[in-house]
């Protein structure tokens, strides 16, 4: 993959692949708790991606890409 990775193209690759690219490439955004979990927004080449992150448990457990709609209006400043 070259440095410009559209969403379809991040949504293609495998799941370790997608971590490398956030947490390389990635621009960590904001952050806000709700209950057990941590949502971080990291900005990604044209797109952006959330991660959830459960306290609890202390892992991982999504990446959700977004390029706009609904999930952006959390992290608006």
């Amino acid at each position: 993959m070259n440095g410009n990775l559209s969403i379809i193209d991040f949504n293609k690759i495998r799941e370790h692949k997608q971590y490398d690219r956030v947490f390389t490439k990635g621009i960590f955004v904001n952050f806000y708790l709700k209950i057990l979990s941590l949502y971080a927004f990291y900005s990604l080449f044209k797109f952006f991606v959330e991660k959830e992150f459960n306290l609890i448990q202390n892992k991982i457990l999504n990446l959700i890409p977004i390029e706009e709609g609904k999930l952006l209006e959390r992290y608006w400043i």
